[in-house]
């Protein structure tokens, strides 16, 4: 594939696959059978938890084979608008999570009035020693919101020793930990971790959240969460109370997708080319920004983030912005004002071909 020319725009902004990577055939064979299978499930405003074929594959990959522990959302984000809602609103409470975050989830966690504190992230991923501080002192949590795998913005993955701890915290304290979780199949190098909501052994602090908009296409807009049975009942009640019905089309699809097969050797060509796209950033920052940048590499997901020491990255990226290379500012990932030296780069969307010369006009900038 040929370089893009000066005058394209080369984007690192939006965490998406890009046009290529999308199973469109694949979906559409899915479409049509969730049509031609059962239209009327398809169709219909259905349970406010979810598409029940979809449910229980969900259970039986990422649960406890209990699908009326799972509820489908649109998107994951929307299940963690549900949870800060049923959790926050009118009461506050404290949310911990990590710096830096996803900026997103910021806005949900304060908007439904949460007082959001902030643990450094780390190599290794989210530091726990200040959480462990905090539930001694007599201050634990209500929530511990946390990406472990190929963490957005940062990259990093918890690793197996502060999994355990997190969780052990969690369940001698009382507090509930959502494992936000869209990357965890998109994993390249290395080995996978356990997941949380695995070490927790059914003991109900644990959350687990996905999404088939990182693993299929985002505009199925179809996630899911696997929730404790005392929460299950009351997300579902405030969905159907917020939209009366689910996306039951869109996860319909998913279904068809997932039970024709087609999920594995989607995420395998997607690592692919996450792999192949991840390794063309790093060579491009190394060649193009040197020593004047700290990162560290990904094994999986979607993102790079970059320190750039003494370089004003907000104005960075509103250059960037400018001259055609969009970037995510560091700072949108903090709850306290910092990240005004980094930048998220998601190299997702953006082909291989074109790495060395978006980060060539970054380092121009610069």
């Amino acid at each position: 594939m040929a370089s893009a020319s000066t005058s394209a725009v080369i984007s690192f902004a939006r965490g998406v696959p890009s046009p290529d990577l999308l199973p469109v055939a694949d979906i559409a064979a899915a479409s049509q059978r969730a049509l031609v299978d059962d239209a009327a499930g398809a169709l219909a405003y259905g349970d406010g938890a979810g598409y029940a074929p979809l449910r229980q594959w969900i259970a039986n990959r990422y649960g406890d084979g209990d699908a009326g522990r799972v509820l489908c959302t649109n998107g994951s984000l929307q299940g963690l608008a549900l949870l800060a809602e049923a959790m926050f609103a009118g009461s506050g409470g404290r949310a911990v999570v990590e710096a830096p975050t996803y900026d997103r989830a910021l806005l949900i966690l304060g908007r439904f009035g949460a007082t959001v504190e902030a643990v450094d992230l780390q190599s290794d991923g989210l530091d726990v020693d200040p959480i462990e501080a905090a539930c001694d002192a007599g201050r634990a949590p209500g929530l511990v919101y946390t990406i472990p795998n190929f963490q957005n913005p940062g990259g990093m993955t918890l690793s197996r020793a502060k999994r355990e701890r997190l969780v052990a915290l969690a369940r001698e304290h009382g507090f509930l930990v959502l494992e936000d979780d869209p990357y965890g199949e998109l994993r390249f190098d290395g080995s996978d971790e356990p997941r949380l909501f695995a070490l927790d052994e059914g003991a109900g602090n644990v959350v687990y959240s996905t999404s088939f908009t990182k693993t299929v296409a985002p505009g199925l807009r179809t996630g899911a969460m696997v929730l404790p049975p005392q929460l299950h009942g009351k997300l579902r009640k405030l969905a159907i109370d917020t939209y009366i019905g689910p996306t039951m089309f869109s996860q319909a699809t998913v279904a068809q997708y997932c039970a024709a097969g087609s999920f594995e050797p989607g995420l395998e060509r997607m690592r692919a080319a996450l792999h192949e796209r991840r390794d063309a950033l790093v060579a491009a920052v190394d060649t193009h920004l040197g020593d004047r940048v700290r990162y560290v590499a990904p094994a999986g997901g979607y993102f790079l983030w970059i320190e750039l020491p003494g370089v004003d990255a907000d104005a960075l990226a509103d250059a960037a912005e400018a001259g055609g290379t969009p970037v995510v500012k560091g700072s949108t990932c903090f709850a306290d004002g910092r990240g005004r030296e980094a930048l998220r780069l998601a190299y997702s969307a953006c082909p291989a071909a074109d790495m060395d010369e978006g980060i060539a006009r970054l380092a121009a900038l610069i």
